[in-house]
């Protein structure tokens, strides 16, 4: 996701839609009352008065509505924002009348509301970040060098370039044995030294030929600590056309999406865990979690996005403040989708908990 621009005394932010993760975010950020500036296409007729002569077409526009529903359409891949027009080409449209905005990537849009909340600025922002935040180490290998990348949702950077002089001459085979085991050395010194200053999610091995399982192989003898989780991928050579085809391929976004689904699940079963145990150190429901935060015992707040949907501007408020003072006593915030079973789990339980950094007494 893109921020284009950013007018909060006005309550105003233009979005760009960049990935199906920013239409999640999009789902989750507008509310019914919010004000929707887009532009889109509308069914309009043309022609004399007689209706049977008239001719039905589509024509371009910026449309401002009033929002009333919105729907995230996973199987067509958008967001549907339904509303009343407000402002519009007076001779093409009147206002009062409905409009649906069918917001896809690419696409962008201005939400204006009265009252921006910490959470929803705190999923801009992150959403935002992601475009070029390493989440993928990718490592482009055949025969004679190796070129690690580190790849984003947008962006890609080199990072190490390894080259070498590997023989293959008849009756040599133990001379190229020699030589593809000192390069493949080489290069899991590069994988290491990139795992230690960066944050990965996951390893991608990319090339054509063999080489790229070879290289796997010989990962796994080696000793490196705390290794993600290694995809091996076709690509037809190797290098920056690699990456770009690796990335082309929305390898990446698939990755950040089992990332956070992981860590999603990971919290709700330390959340589940500690209730079965009884110890004390995670909470669930409105008057416990205000609690736990009110003491500053808040390691890790749960809130589901359906919570946050459902949610009254009251009760969103509420959770505002909840988030506010969460941050404040340096906790996390997490909002888990219920999109797994993980946030239907979380769900069942109000859709609100945490685990606590320690107990609290009745």
């Amino acid at each position: 996701m893109k921020i284009l621009k950013r007018v909060m005394k006005e309550g105003k932010i233009s979005l760009q839609i960049e990935t199906l993760d920013d239409l999640w975010h999009l789902y989750n950020i507008v509310d019914a009352g919010d004000r929707v500036i887009s532009r889109t296409t509308r069914r309009i007729r043309m022609g004399n008065d007689d209706a049977r002569k008239q001719e039905s077409v589509r024509k371009p526009m910026t449309l401002v509505i009033d929002v009333e529903d919105v729907a995230f359409h996973s199987f067509t891949n958008r967001v549907r924002i339904k509303g009343t027009i407000v402002e519009g080409p007076s001779d093409l449209v009147s206002t009062g009348s409905y409009h649906t905005f069918n917001i896809e990537t690419g696409d962008r849009l201005t939400i204006i509301k009265e009252h921006w909340s910490n959470f929803q600025i705190k999923r801009i922002k992150e959403a935002q970040e992601s475009r070029t935040s390493p989440v993928a180490l990718l490592v482009t290998i055949e025969d004679e060098n190796a070129e690690l990348f580190l790849l984003a949702d947008y962006g890609i950077r080199e990072a190490v370039s390894i080259k070498s002089s590997i023989s293959r001459k008849r009756g040599d085979q133990k001379s190229y044995d020699a030589t593809m085991r000192e390069f493949f050395g080489d290069v899991a010194l590069a994988v290491r030294s990139q795992l230690e200053q960066n944050d990965i999610g996951v390893l991608i091995i990319a090339g054509p030929g063999f080489v790229k399982e070879h290289f796997r192989d010989y990962l796994q003898t080696a000793s490196i600590s705390d290794m993600p989780q290694v995809s091996v991928e076709n690509a037809n050579t190797v290098g920056m056309p690699a990456a770009k085809e690796i990335l082309y391929r929305g390898v990446v976004s698939k990755v950040a999406e089992e990332i956070k689904l992981e860590k999603e699940t990971q919290l709700v079963e330390k959340v589940l865990e500690h209730i079965a145990k009884g110890d004390g150190l995670s909470t669930y429901g409105d008057e416990d979690v205000a609690r736990a935060v009110q003491f500053g015992a808040v390691e890790e707040l749960l809130v589901t996005d359906k919570r946050l949907r459902g949610s009254d501007e009251q009760q969103r408020r509420w959770i505002d403040n909840l988030i506010h003072g969460t941050e404040k006593t340096r906790g996390g915030v997490n909002i888990v989708s219920t999109e797994h079973p993980a946030g239907d789990q979380l769900q069942s339980l109000g859709g609100l908990a945490a685990i606590l950094r320690f107990r609290i007494g009745q």
